[in-house]
Formats: structure tokens, C-alpha cells, sequence
């Protein structure tokens, strides 16, 4: 089969469009940086680097999620671990008051303390976070856990758990209440305050009240113990959930680097080869249309 003039004419003009358009494609990548720059350059890459930009945005997502429960967990065992200090003191005033050695004006003074420190659990408990929320409310964000009702100090808020997504398919508690650490199996504060009373009246009753107290104090401290381990269990949860998430993007990120980003050192070589092609194909282009009938006689 014999092939005309014509016909080799249309081969090579082919085979330079051909080569332009890679020769294009090619400058567009070198110009953006980027191997994929619409979705016919790489379809099936295309699709994979949708589905990790997907991925990026959860993580993104869980991350900013992450890091305010922590900023609102941390507050919650700064506040908590400043009133474990405060009821040791409290304890060691009402051991302190009981003695059998102090006279109605050492009792005297001590109430003043134990007041002032009492006023301090009370600020702590109804503790709020950066945007003005209550801390130890439960769920019950602008109502402030310990309020007095007319019968004494009582808790105000609930024991809902706000659950907030940190990874694909963990949850995470992101508030805290103080119910079971000053109202548990009575009220803290009420048996604080009646030892109060007594110490500054010098009471008959302040065998009763003062071993009450101390009681209940263990009770309150065990709570508050109890609470900051789980507390800070949830702020070493979210690090490490934090720290697994980060390793995600960037391992996301190198996947991503591997599809689209460009190799230019192999895109300068196909371009020297392009150019060669080219330059060649247009040389022997030239010549065909040059031909004419004669010069096949």
C-alpha cells in the first residue's frame, strides 16, 4: 500500500499537534509547580487527591476540636487542682480547731480563715472558661453550678456529657460538674459552714460538727481526686489523639506531594525531547510540502 503526499502531509501535522499539546501541558505544570492541573492530566489522581483533601478537612476538623477541649479541660484542672489545695488547708484549720488546746479566740481566728476559704471553694466551683461559660454546670453552661437556694448552697447544674467528635468515631467529654465532689451523700458546704457557726459561738455542738466536717472533708477530697485523674486522663487522651492526627497529615501531605506535585528534572528532559521532536517533525513537514509530482517521475 502506497501512501501519498497528502496522506504523509496529515501524519506529521498530527504528530506536531500531538506534540504541541504535550509541549503545552508540559509548560502549564512547570508554571504551576503542579503534575495535576485539571482532571484529564491524571483522572485516577485526581480522584485520590480528592479523596485525601476530604481527609485533610476532617483532620483539620478533629484538630481544631482537640484543641478546645483541651484549652477548656486544662481549665478545669487548673480551677480543680487550686481547690485540692485549698481543702488540704481547710483540713488542716478544722484538725487544727478541734484541738482540745485552743481557747475561743483561737477558734475565733480560724473561722475568719475558714470563711475566706470557703468564699474561695464557692468561686472556684462557679469558675468560668474565655467565652464566659460555666465550667462545672454540666451542660447547663450560663447557669452557675452553686447558687444558694434559701436553704443553703446547692448545685444548679446538670450531669449531661457535651461529647465532642475528636477522630473518626471518638468522642470526647468536654465538660465536667462538681455535684459529685461537693454534694455527695450530703453537702459539703453545709457542713463547712455549721462548723463555721460553731467555732465562732464556741458552740456545745462543735464535737458533732468538727468530726462531721472532717468527714466529710474525705469524702470531698477523694471526689476531687477521683475527678482530676479523669480530667487529666482526657487532656492525655486528647494529645496523644492530637499527635496521631498531626502524623495523618502529614503522611496525607507526602501522598499528595507524590501525585501532584511535579518532578522537574523529568519535565525538563521531556521538554528537550518535545523540543527535538518538534523541531525535527517541522523540518521534515517543510520538505513534504515542498514536493511535488515531479520529483516521484
Amino acid at each position: 500500500m502506497r501512501v501519498s503526499t497528502g496522506q504523509l502531509s496529515q501524519l506529521v501535522l498530527q504528530g506536531l499537534q500531538r506534540q504541541d499539546k504535550e509541549y503545552a501541558q508540559l509548560m502549564a505544570q512547570m508554571s504551576s509547580g503542579y503534575r495535576i492541573n485539571k482532571i484529564s492530566d491524571d483522572p485516577l489522581g485526581t480522584v485520590t487527591l480528592l479523596g485525601i483533601e476530604r481527609e485533610q478537612t476532617s483532620y483539620a476538623q478533629y484538630r481544631s476540636n482537640i484543641d478546645r477541649v483541651i484549652s477548656r479541660l486544662e481549665q478545669t484542672e487548673s480551677y480543680l487542682d487550686n481547690s485540692f489545695t485549698v481543702l488540704l488547708r481547710v483540713q488542716d484549720l478544722a484538725l487544727d480547731a478541734v484541738n482540745g488546746a485552743r481557747t475561743p479566740s483561737d477558734r475565733q481566728a480560724i473561722s475568719g480563715e475558714l470563711k475566706s476559704l470557703f468564699d474561695t471553694l464557692v468561686s472556684f466551683a462557679n469558675a468560668r472558661d474565655e467565652d464566659g461559660n460555666y465550667l462545672f454546670s454540666g451542660s447547663k453552661l450560663d447557669t452557675p453550678p452553686v447558687a444558694d437556694t434559701g436553704a443553703g448552697l446547692a448545685y444548679q447544674g446538670d450531669n449531661v456529657r457535651r461529647e465532642v467528635p475528636v477522630a473518626q468515631g471518638v468522642m470526647l467529654t468536654s465538660n465536667e460538674t462538681i455535684e459529685s465532689i461537693y454534694f455527695n451523700g450530703g453537702s459539703f458546704f453545709a457542713d463547712l459552714d455549721a462548723f463555721i457557726n460553731d467555732l465562732e459561738t464556741d458552740g456545745p455542738t462543735l464535737t458533732t460538727t468538727g468530726p462531721q466536717l472532717i468527714d466529710s472533708l474525705q469524702r470531698t477530697i477523694n471526689g476531687l481526686n477521683q475527678k482530676l485523674t479523669e480530667v487529666g486522663s482526657r487532656i492525655v487522651s486528647a494529645n496523644s489523639l492530637d499527635s496521631a492526627q498531626e502524623d495523618l497529615t502529614l503522611a496525607n501531605e507526602k501522598i499528595r506531594g507524590s501525585i501532584q506535585d511535579l518532578d522537574y528534572i523529568d519535565a525538563v528532559g521531556r521538554v528537550n525531547k518535545i523540543e527535538l521532536a518538534l523541531s525535527t517533525t517541522q523540518k521534515t513537514y517543510s520538505k513534504l510540502s515542498q514536493l511535488s509530482l515531479f520529483d516521484y517521475l
